[in-house]
């Protein structure tokens, strides 16, 4: 059994995998095994990683595009370790020799991290050093992502790691004809009964690149799976006003998605009446949206028939 596995799903980016060989490389007297799932590629994702020198295990599976949960839970399934990171994409690194200080927090004899936490999350930078959304509130802090993060506000991405054993019983949900999710909808599902265990210290650098998940807007992209998150948020330990606030979303959602027994199908029916509510205010801020976008849109054909008229009078 490794210490960790690293999983990379990937799709197109070959020219981004060296990097994060070097970076593995750079995280000295670690066990670790390379998982990478090819979403269906049609570059030389292949050529290339059969051609990486395997100084450590690296497991290459390829899978006709089904998308990122999916690529995920096949990496998730192939994992033989202690710990597990989920995910380090194809345009990400990690910090030289940061495994080596994730081990530390890690206690072989009970297979958890420090408290009996089952998880393990630290901070994400850009390239340019600057730190993703905000720090934790303290240094080093036991809670769980719930009532640390979600309730208080915390923005930005974090690094994830996960005990290999707890991961493997929470695989991301596959909804059909849907590819992508939020994909915090796993550290929420585990947070309902396992710990956390939060450090303010840089673990990974993130590259956002044109047309990932993290630039789309997904919640209008994959109803079915916004609708499953919300309804997954609009219960405790969520604090009141956010479970109303997800009850309204999970209303709105449920109703894109043509649901009959959205009230039947509701995680917290107690706040279902306030719920919608929310949905109706929802509903009233779309229409106007919707109504300045056509305005808009209208006001830009006028611009533009106006400049056409204009021409057509200078010409004649």
């Amino acid at each position: 059994m490794h210490q960790f596995s690293i999983i990379t799903p990937t799709y197109n980016r070959a020219k981004y995998l060296p990097k994060i060989y070097d970076c593995l490389h750079q995280q000295d007297n670690i066990d670790l095994e390379w998982i990478i799932i090819d979403d269906g590629s049609t570059d030389y994702t292949k050529e290339l990683v059969c051609g990486f020198k395997e100084t450590f295990e690296i497991k290459y599976k390829y899978q006709e595009n089904a998308g990122k949960p999916t690529a995920m839970n096949v990496g998730i399934q192939l994992a033989n370790s202690y710990i597990t990171l989920i995910t380090l994409d194809s345009e990400d690194i990690l910090c030289p020799n940061i495994l080596k200080t994730v081990w530390r927090y890690f206690d072989i004899d009970t297979g958890n991290f420090t408290h009996d936490c089952s998880c393990l999350f630290g901070l994400c930078q850009y390239e340019n050093g600057n730190i993703i959304g905000m720090k934790f509130p303290g240094d080093f802090f036991v809670s769980d992502y719930i009532k640390y993060v979600k309730n208080r506000g915390i923005v930005g991405d974090k690094c994830e790691f996960y005990t290999t054993k707890i991961i493997k019983k929470y695989l991301f949900p596959i909804l059909s004809n849907e590819k992508n999710i939020a994909p915090s909808i796993i550290p929420i599902r585990i947070a309902l009964s396992h710990k956390t265990l939060f450090v303010n210290q840089i673990f990974q650098e993130k590259k956002f690149l044109k047309g990932g998940l993290s630039t789309q807007n997904y919640w209008f992209m994959y109803p079915l799976g916004s609708e499953l998150y919300h309804n997954q948020a609009s219960i405790p330990p969520f604090k009141f006003k956010l479970q109303i606030k997800h009850s309204g979303h999970y209303i709105f959602f449920a109703r894109m998605n043509h649901k009959k027994n959205i009230f039947q199908e509701a995680n917290n029916k107690i706040i279902f009446p306030l719920g919608i509510f929310m949905y109706l205010i929802l509903l009233f801020k779309y229409f106007l949206k919707s109504f300045h976008l056509f305005q808009s849109v209208n006001d830009n054909i006028k611009k533009k028939l106006n400049k056409k008229k204009q021409k057509l009078y200078t010409d004649s």
